[in-house]
C-alpha cells in the first residue's frame, strides 16, 4: 500500500497544538499528514525512493512537474504552504503608539 508509514508524524516545532488544531488543514488533510508523514516528508527531501505509481506521482508534484491533484498531494502542497507563510502580528496598543511618537520627536531635536 502506497505512502505506509510504521509512525504518526508531528511537527512540535512548527504545529505545536497538532495539525487538527492549527487551523490550516481540513479534517482529512491533518489525517493525512498524521499517518502518512515521515513518508511524505522522506519522498519530497529524495531520502526515500518511490515504490509504486502513486508514490512516483507524488514525487513528480514535488518537482513542481504537475499540480496537486490527490488528497495526499493536496494535504502535503498545503502543508509546505503553510511552512512558508510568514505570521507577523501588529499592535494598536496606545503604548506603541506614544513610543513611536516620542521617538520621532526625539529625532527632529537633534537637528
Amino acid at each position: 500500500m502506497s505512502f505506509d508509514s510504521p509512525r504518526k508524524y508531528y511537527d512540535d516545532q512548527n504545529f505545536p497544538h497538532g495539525f487538527h488544531r492549527s487551523g490550516d488543514f481540513t479534517r482529512a488533510q491533518a489525517e493525512v499528514l498524521e499517518n502518512k508523514g515521515h513518508v511524505l516528508k522522506a519522498l519530497h527531501e529524495g531520502l526515500q525512493d518511490p515504490t509504486d505509481d502513486m508514490e512516483k506521482q507524488f514525487v513528480t508534484m514535488c518537482q513542481g512537474k504537475r499540480e496537486a491533484s490527490t488528497l495526499i498531494e493536496k494535504a502535503w502542497q498545503g502543508y509546505l504552504n503553510a511552512l512558508s507563510r510568514k505570521q507577523v502580528y501588529f499592535t494598536a496598543s496606545p503604548a506603541a503608539m506614544n513610543s513611536e511618537s516620542e521617538d520621532e520627536g526625539d529625532e527632529s531635536d537633534d537637528d
